[in-house]
């Protein structure tokens, strides 16, 4: 037998995500009515515009941690301020440290790893920074980075 107050809780849960469901769909149909006057005024301009070639633009997410470029700012700091290649651990358990961010679990921990690898990538692009290596491990192993 169930007990009431976990169906009640539950019912109460299943009432909330029901009602951001309506919310957004509402939000998702004004959107729609806005796109399709877009796409009317667009069509008394150039009546052969072709609507297959316009892109969707990504919508970036706000960093709770960081401001835009200081990922990469503070990465080339921990690197120029070491003489041996450093790993992505290290590198992101000093951010960690360095911004005195609270890693509940291994979802933030992982978003802010991939953040930083992201950013390590981009740099190595631009050739600012190298990967000299790899400690083997799992997922093929944390690499190793130094300023180029």
């Amino acid at each position: 037998m169930a007990e009431s107050h976990v169906v009640s809780a539950l019912t109460d849960k299943r009432a909330e995500l029901l009602g951001l469901i309506e919310h957004h769909q509402a939000h998702i149909q004004k959107l729609s009515i806005s796109i399709d006057q877009l796409d009317a005024t667009i069509l008394l301009f150039d009546v052969d515009y072709d609507f297959k070639k316009a892109k969707s633009k990504g919508i970036r997410v706000i960093n709770p941690w960081f401001k835009q470029g200081e990922v990469p700012r503070l990465l080339l700091e921990m690197l120029r301020g070491s003489t041996e290649s450093i790993s992505t651990t290290q590198l992101t358990d000093n951010l960690i440290q360095l911004k005195g961010i609270d890693v509940a679990g291994l979802k933030e921990r992982d978003r802010l790893s991939k953040l930083a690898f992201g950013a390590l990538k981009r740099m190595q692009d631009n050739n600012q920074v190298k990967c000299t290596g790899k400690i083997k491990g799992a997922g093929g192993g944390v690499m190793l980075w130094t300023l180029v």
